[in-house]
């Protein structure tokens, strides 16, 4: 089990009872108390739970932990596997972004290449890939989105401006024959960003954004390669062919 499912399991154990204590959960997860106390920070951190000494307490917004757990699992299982199938296109000293998404962060928890240089604008994703003491993490600066967990702004796209990323690693809020979808203005300038500092880009989507739209776009100019859990929409595959991208398909426990 890893960190984010083991952080899902936590917050369905607060659902049902007001608190646990930090032995209990070494119990649970079999794991030490240094890894309990990395969870238990993440969560106070977030607001989705309360510290008291010896282990944590549901918060009194009850409803916050319902909302991050929910998603923080929906689809967890599939974008575990792309997220993996996404890990195996590094290798050791390699130089590489992670973009802000769900199933990104799987990636940042479970990297298996070491002694990367990871540049970010996430605290999760910085938090977890500096776990492995021989990765070098830049978390770029700028205004601070303590709902998010994530630093933005034109501060940030200056920074990119200072690297040369051999992978990079982004998502979505949904992908058609069009282009690929992204909630806020802002993070589209910021996918712009990323791809041209970058010499290759992947984008990690699971099935669920096929044909979903929002109100920014950008063009699959600089995409290099996609890796999702099923196969996409025709229409959309033969854009993918034209433009040369490459798609991966990944199932449960490997790639097809």
């Amino acid at each position: 089990m890893n960190q984010q499912e083991r952080l899902a399991k936590i917050l369905s154990i607060l659902e049902k009872q007001p608190k646990i204590s930090q032995k209990k959960l070494m119990s649970i997860f079999n794991i030490s108390k240094d890894s309990v106390r990395r969870d238990i920070v993440i969560l106070v951190e977030q607001g989705l739970a309360e510290r008291y000494p010896g282990g944590i307490s549901r918060p009194l917004l009850k409803a916050r932990i319902e909302n991050y757990s929910s998603r923080l699992i929906k689809r967890a299982r599939e974008k575990e596997e792309i997220a993996k199938e996404a890990g195996h296109l590094l290798d050791s000293q390699m130089t590489i972004y992670l973009d802000v998404s769900t199933t990104v962060h799987f990636l940042a928890a479970n990297l298996v290449a070491h002694d990367l240089v990871v540049v970010t604008n996430s605290m999760d994703n910085a938090l977890s890939v500096s776990q492995e003491g021989s990765n070098q993490v830049y978390l770029l600066g700028g205004f601070f989105n303590a709902k998010s967990r994530i630093l933005a702004g034109e501060a940030v796209l200056q920074q990119l401006n200072q690297f040369n990323f051999d992978w990079s690693f982004i998502g979505a809020a949904g992908i058609t024959e069009q282009g690929i979808y992204y909630s806020e203005l802002a993070d589209s300038h910021l996918k712009r960003g990323i791809i041209q500092n970058s010499q290759k880009v992947c984008l990690l989507i699971d099935s669920s954004k096929f044909n979903q739209q929002s109100a920014y776009k950008i063009d699959f100019t600089g995409i290099n390669k996609i890796i999702t859990d099923q196969a996409l929409p025709p229409s959309l595959m033969n854009v993918m062919i034209a433009k040369e991208i490459d798609v991966v398909l990944v199932k449960e426990g490997g790639k097809e």
